[in-house]
């Protein structure tokens, strides 16, 4: 409280423009510029990410192509909104309040300009995009307080995170089944849909053609307590025989694939392996395209790299691991259960050593929380809280606006880059040397830049303070 109470006695007596817009004295052309070069910034992100997502999903008719414009213009003007708004509010604040208080200058702006800017944005598109900032901000707060000493870095939490996040939500999947959202298409995409509790509607549909198709595949039950004394006599007598149908046959009656458990298990190592092979070869071949062009011989060091197959050998090592434990499970225990999604993932989520990403981690955290609400929701054990989304969005971005303000260096680098090339670097020509007064060392990225401001809009009390500064 005490820290509070000292936080709301400082104030900066400074108008907006000498602290917020220095790139133009007026206030509306200000934000207006800043709107200007959001949209045209969200104009170059989003229409190739929404044309290549329209070509992936084979839709080439005019109807698809206008449906990809429109949604173009809305996530491009939600960004501009966004960062008009901000500018405009800001000025609002300190006219309204005569002075710049902490959470007036960053904070509170951000918070009204993003909860008016998400109302712009495509519905289906706001739940991921609140998820998405509120894991930068996660990530961010993190930093903040590892700088304070209020926390310690924890080695490789970001693989335990992993792990143990993975663990609780395929055991839902197994009990509940994939949803619709983004997430779960990429796990079926890259791991398979096999391990998933099937559909109600599809297993009525279909019951009676499963249990056809189960009798017409050459399966052998081999329950473990049968195999252990008899194996020594299979491997004298025909040893090849026993594993040509360890390879092509033998599976347990509770396993949900139709291949053998060894085919199924090879294959969950080899599928995520070429996808994220290929995929982030694909990404090291785009960002070193001027050097392979200059030499083209370093294509080949570049895709036998190690750096290039630890994104595979994540994916595929988790992906074989999960299904190798869970059939292993299945023979030990003669059953399929929805918990040995556990354990499986547990063990499958260290292989996140080869490529570790504290991002992804809080990322499928944030996924997780959401995914358990709404299942919540469906049981009927958790209320359903209208706008939960919009609000979620609106305190994390205003989160964001904060550290970008007044903390920028504990801001996650990429993300501050991309507020940078968003604004045309505006977000940089905030005066921060006037912002340390608040404790928070604002202007440590920004020590050498000094607006050029036009002295017949500054007010008196700033030019005195100037002249104070070139006397020390």
């Amino acid at each position: 409280m005490a820290v509070l109470s000292k936080l709301r006695e400082l104030s900066l007596p400074y108008n907006c423009y000498e602290v917020g817009h220095t790139w133009n004295p007026e206030c509306y052309t200000a934000a207006l510029s800043v709107g200007a070069c959001c949209l045209f910034e969200g104009m170059k992100i989003y229409a190739p990410l929404y044309l290549v997502t329209q070509i992936l999903q084979r839709k080439f008719s005019l109807h698809a192509f206008i449906n990809t414009l429109q949604s173009t213009y809305t996530s491009s003007c939600f960004l501009g909104v966004n960062g008009f708004a901000f500018i405009f509010i800001f000025c609002l604040f300190r006219k309204a309040m005569g002075k710049f208080y902490y959470l007036h200058c960053s904070y509170f702006p951000a918070f009204v300009a993003s909860f008016l800017a998400i109302l712009v944005e495509r519905k289906n598109r706001r739940g991921p995009l609140a998820l998405y900032v509120t894991n930068v901000a996660t990530e961010t707060m993190f930093r903040m307080a590892a700088a304070r000493g209020i926390v310690k870095p924890f080695p490789n939490g970001e693989i335990f995170l992993f792990s143990t996040t993975m663990a609780l939500f395929l055991y839902i999947v197994k009990r509940h089944g994939f949803t619709k959202d983004f997430v779960s298409a990429v796990f079926r995409f890259i791991f398979g849909k096999d391990e998933a509790k099937p559909r109600v509607k599809a297993v009525v549909s279909s019951s009676t053609e499963q249990g056809i198709e189960r009798k017409s595949l050459s399966t052998v039950e081999f329950p473990l307590n049968d195999i252990m004394p008899n194996i020594n006599t299979l491997l004298d007598e025909a040893g090849s025989t026993f594993f040509q149908r360890m390879w092509t046959t033998t599976k347990h009656t509770s396993c949900p694939h139709t291949s053998s458990c060894t085919q199924y298990c090879l294959q969950g190592f080899l599928r995520p392996f070429l996808i994220g092979y290929l995929a982030f070869s694909g990404i090291r071949c785009l960002s070193s395209g001027k050097r392979l062009l200059r030499n083209p011989s370093f294509l080949l060091r570049l895709l036998t790299e190690r750096k290039t197959l630890n994104l595979g050998l994540f994916l595929g090592g988790f992906g074989g691991t999960f299904r190798f434990i869970n059939c292993l499970l299945r023979w030990v225990f003669q059953k399929d259960q929805p918990v040995y999604a556990i354990p499986a993932a547990l063990l499958g989520g260290l292989f996140m050593k080869f490529f570790p990403s504290s991002t992804l981690s809080l990322y499928l955290m944030w996924k997780l929380i959401e995914n358990g609400y709404l299942l919540g929701i469906e049981e009927g054990v958790l209320p359903q809280i209208r706008g939960s989304m919009l609000m979620l969005y609106a305190t994390s971005t205003a989160f964001l606006f904060y550290a970008a303000v007044l903390e920028p260096h504990n801001l996650k680098p990429a993300y501050l880059k991309f507020l940078t090339r968003l604004t045309h670097n505006k977000i940089g020509e905030i005066n921060r040397h006037v912002l340390d007064i608040f404790g928070t060392h604002a202007s440590k990225l920004y020590s050498d830049f000094w607006p050029e401001l036009d002295l017949k809009h500054t007010s008196r009390v700033f030019q005195e303070s100037v002249l104070l500064w070139l006397i020390h």
